[in-house]
């Protein structure tokens, strides 16, 4: 069984997450270009049509009337397609190629009684055009491959029409065809892998595995763009008591240890968005039901838990001061400069209040409108 999944790479090239991501990748990518291969079969198509009447053929005969069938079907669904979530769309342009295939198959049928016998061009030309489609991986392909081979097959083994050598050099062409569709499916999902990397190491923090800062300011405004009306959102700017004495006291290399064990607690909870501000300082963002307390009031607390020693601090273990500010729906007129303002002067207070310590300010409404005018 693993001897045949090898020949797909959609199956073990990636797990099944990445797979996913993928195709929504590889769909929004090609969205444009497959409206453009749409537009050129439609054109080659009604130039087809156009040269047949000029030849002498009548327009309502069944090779034209099956092409014109094939524009209308393309050029009806395409608007239609780019409302589409990602695995509706695949499976729409799956069924539409299907239809196309098959009526396309009538234009071989029309095209053998017309000349006497179907030449090996018309199929060989369509298993390549397949191959064009971007959005189809090796699998799919072979599905529509496999349709098409059968229609000839029916037209040779069912019907008198003379098919000469089509099935012959269709199976050569379908073949090549999968060569080549299986290296570009690999290829194009090591490339994604590469560029996924690349990503993730710019947006995370080397030390930590957090975020970083670069990567907070896109997150942060999905965040207040998709807040609903029952729920709030609590952005909290901590920093560690102290964090200079820490590594005057022990070094550098215990305190990158206290760094990386203080996000490893903040990341436990897979609800907050949590990035590492730079320094001793963390970005923590939660969104909760409204007139709930937010999770970030207790990390203080938490922290001190730990008690990991700092004979430098008052406390005599490492704590952190957080200063959070709480949105309440709407916040999308919000920027992330305004709230980290905000949340910096909370978390002065904190600082102010003798350290260890949460404070936070809940802003409704009308208080949000004044902070975005007055910042």
């Amino acid at each position: 069984m693993s001897f045949i999944t090898h020949f797909f790479p959609a199956r073990y090239y990636l797990d099944k997450a990445s797979e996913l991501a993928f195709r929504d990748y590889i769909v929004q990518r090609t969205r444009h270009t497959m409206q453009r291969l749409v537009l050129v079969c439609v054109i080659l198509l009604l130039v087809f049509n156009l040269t047949d009447i000029l030849l002498g053929d009548t327009w309502y005969s069944l090779n034209n009337l099956t092409r014109a069938g094939i524009v209308i079907l393309l050029l009806l669904f395409l608007p239609y397609s780019s409302r589409l979530t990602t695995d509706h769309y695949l499976q729409g342009w799956l069924l539409v190629s299907a239809v196309v295939i098959l009526l396309l198959n009538v234009t071989f049928y029309a095209a053998a009684q017309y000349f006497g016998k179907l030449g090996e061009g018309g199929p060989m030309v369509v298993a390549i055009a397949l191959t064009a489609i971007p959005i189809f991986n090796v699998q799919q392909k072979i599905l529509l491959w496999l349709l098409l081979f059968v229609s000839v097959a029916f037209l040779k083994y069912c019907t008198a029409t003379d098919t000469g050598w089509s099935l012959f050099y269709l199976s050569i062409t379908i073949s090549l065809c999968f060569s080549w569709q299986r290296q570009l499916d690999i290829l194009l999902r090591s490339q994604f892998k590469a560029v996924r990397l690349e990503t993730q190491k710019a947006e995370t923090d080397q030390l930590t595995g957090l975020l970083n800062r670069r990567s907070f300011e896109q997150r942060l405004q999905q965040k207040l763009q998709t807040l609903a009306p029952e729920q709030q959102l609590s952005l909290g700017l901590l920093d560690i008591d102290f964090f200079k004495r820490y590594n005057d006291h022990y070094g550098h290399l215990d305190g990158d240890l206290v760094l990386v064990n203080i996000s490893r607690l903040l990341s436990q909870d897979t609800a907050l968005l949590v990035v590492r501000f730079g320094g001793e300082e963390f970005i923590l963002v939660e969104q909760h039901p409204a007139g709930e307390a937010t999770v970030l009031l207790s990390l203080p607390e938490q922290l001190c838990q730990l008690a990991y020693p700092h004979e430098s601090s008052p406390f005599g273990v490492v704590t952190a001061s957080i200063g959070i500010v709480t949105l309440s729906y709407p916040a999308k007129h919000c920027s992330s400069g305004e709230l980290m303002q905000l949340a910096d002067k909370l978390l002065y207070q904190a600082k102010e209040q003798g350290r260890n310590k949460a404070v936070q300010q809940d802003i409704c409404k009308q208080q949000q409108d004044a902070v975005h005018n007055n910042l």
